[in-house]
């Protein structure tokens, strides 16, 4: 029996290697163009399924330039250095701070157009090339044997990269962020420059194949050839076979083409299954962000991205179990024909797919519904004294309110709207604020909403009860950042020395002049530091998938004092 080649294994390290780039940098992508490219979820999604579309689609032209012009060895060469200059012009796109945001982005986008092209056009002629290093039928058993390695380094670099990629761009700082996507990035690059040089080694030792026909395009004018003589001939032949291009194409190029569009009717419904798979790396990964990912026992966090280790590090036990564990267990349930166990495998898929439709549920919860028989309004109290509210309404009653705090009444309704009558009280330490104590007003109530009401002070220090906006709004935006509303006086509104800075590196801030219509303006979830100029007033964390309401009032001996 003649042993395997042993330059086989310069194809295995390859393998590894570009996988290993392959992976991480789709781990990472979505990320970088959500938090460092500014692209909205929708947008990052789109372009990471562009690039996905694409990474799988140029195999078809990597083929051809294979099979009809390069050969496959000229083709992984010349698409493998396509694939590392699109790697080095994406980590230079990271780094590009001094570019404008537009310029950036522009840089990416070429970056991975080339990382698309080279991983795509490699990808069907690397486990080819590989089985053309044997000689069959005599090394069968080998050929085996390399496929088994050849699957198993593509699990192990996917495995190490989509654990490590993210570990990289979270736990350094540069460039004055707090991540370090272009070490990342750098990291991945080295290891597709690795994978050339390997390949490039056993150059002098590998069996290369000219290229011989041209397959794809025999295949395919098989296929229209048949249909267009079909619909000429009108003929009344049912069978959907092409064998009435017998007559120019041969009975060998027949017969597989024939085979190839049978073996079609049980991958059609693969593009769904893909489509949804590959949301692991777009919408999955866009729901971990929004979850808590620490692991408070050992003082480390899961970042979001790195869920998405579970599935090369699954499949690559699961590949090394099949003869001997998973398939004997699935018999046991009568389940042995391949058939039946993809049924089973798009079974167990959609099971995944549904729980994560109910993840998401549980994390965004039940979205805020006033009855329709009922009104709500919520009172603000905008002085750092306690406020006490009277109205003879049943519905309302005597309430005492909190410095800067609020209370939120129900109140039912016959009609669409009714006016309740309200007496507002200070206590004597409000005198400094004002020069009259009570308050006799009216507040709005409508069917089916909630309305909000500030109490604070005139210019003349007279007592006053202002609406808020028309209506307050309590829909959650559809990619889980939080929802932040500022209620204050004018003066503060205009107060550009106000802002809400993350205690982040890269120092993502808020100016309080920006909410001065009070309406909900999105933020970024995450820990903020409330400064006035270069005094920090206060600390707060604002959680995901959550509605703020910020209360500012002025104190003569502090300052600005905060409430949410």
């Amino acid at each position: 029996m003649r042993k395997s080649p042993k330059y086989v294994w310069f194809i295995v390290c390859d393998e590894l290697c570009e996988r290993f780039n392959y992976y991480g940098l789709r781990t990472i992508l979505v990320l970088y163009l959500t938090t460092i490219l500014n692209y909205s979820d929708d947008d990052s999604t789109m372009i990471y399924h562009g690039f996905i579309f694409l990474s799988y689609f140029m195999p078809m032209i990597g083929a051809i330039l294979a099979d009809s012009y390069w050969g496959k060895f000229k083709t992984i060469i010349r698409l493998s250095m396509v694939y590392a200059l699109g790697n080095i012009i994406l980590t230079l796109a990271s780094m590009a701070n001094n570019f404008t945001l537009d310029n950036q982005r522009l840089i990416a986008i070429i970056g991975l157009i080339c990382i698309a092209m080279g991983t795509g056009g490699i990808k069907p002629c690397a486990y080819t090339f590989g089985g053309d290093q044997f000689q069959l039928p005599e090394q069968q058993h080998q050929l085996d044997q390399f496929f088994r390695r050849f699957i198993n380094s593509i699990y192990i670099g996917a495995s190490i990269s989509t654990f490590l990629a993210p570990e990289l761009r979270k736990s350094a700082q540069c460039f004055g962020t707090d991540t370090c996507f272009p070490l990342a990035f750098g990291v991945l690059s080295l290891l597709m420059i690795t994978a050339i040089v390997i390949f490039i080694l056993g150059r002098n030792l590998y069996v290369k194949r000219k290229p011989e026909n041209h397959i794809i395009f025999k295949t395919f004018g098989c296929i229209f050839y048949a249909a267009r003589k079909k619909i000429v001939s009108l003929t009344s032949n049912k069978d959907c076979s092409i064998d009435v291009t017998g007559n120019k194409y041969s009975k060998i190029e027949v017969s597989d083409t024939n085979a190839a569009l049978e073996v079609l009717y049980i991958f059609i419904a693969y593009p769904v299954f893909w489509a949804l798979f590959e949301q692991q790396g777009s919408r999955w990964t866009l729901q971990a962000t929004l979850m808590d990912c620490k692991v408070k026992d050992i003082n480390w966090e899961i970042k979001p991205d790195q869920m998405q280790t579970i599935q090369p590090v699954l499949a690559f036990f699961l590949t090394l179990s099949f003869d001997r564990i998973l398939f004997p267990f699935l018999a046991k349930f009568g389940i042995r024909r391949p058939l039946q166990k993809l049924i089973f495998s798009n079974f167990m898929a959609v099971i995944a797919f549904l729980m994560a439709a109910v993840l998401q549920y549980k994390i965004f919860g039940e979205s805020t519904v006033i009855p329709i028989t009922e009104g709500q309004f919520v009172v603000y109290n905008g002085f750092n004294c306690n406020a006490r509210m009277l109205s003879s309404s049943p519905w309302i009653g005597n309430n005492d309110i909190d410095p800067l705090g609020s209370i939120r009444f129900k109140y039912k309704l016959d009609s669409d709207e009714d006016v309740v009558n309200i007496q507002m009280k200070l206590n004597e330490s409000c005198n400094s604020y004002i020069k009259y104590d009570d308050l006799n007003t009216i507040v709005t109530v409508s069917r089916g909403e909630s309305i909000s009401y500030f109490l604070t002070s005139t210019a003349n220090k007279e007592i006053n009860l202002r609406r808020i906006n028309h209506y307050d709004d309590f829909i959650k935006p559809k990619n889980g950042h939080p929802s932040l509303r500022i209620i204050a006086d004018d003066k503060f509104m205009k107060d550009e020395s106000l802002a809400l800075v993350t205690t982040r590196k890269n120092h993502l801030s808020y100016n309080i002049s920006s909410f001065s219509n009070e309406n909900c303006i999105q933020v970024a979830p995450g820990n903020y530091s409330f400064v006035h100029g270069e005094k920090v007033i206060s600390n707060i964390t604002l959680m995901p998938v959550t509605i703020y309401t910020l209360v500012i009032r002025n104190n003569d001996s502090y300052g600005p004092v905060i409430r949410y």
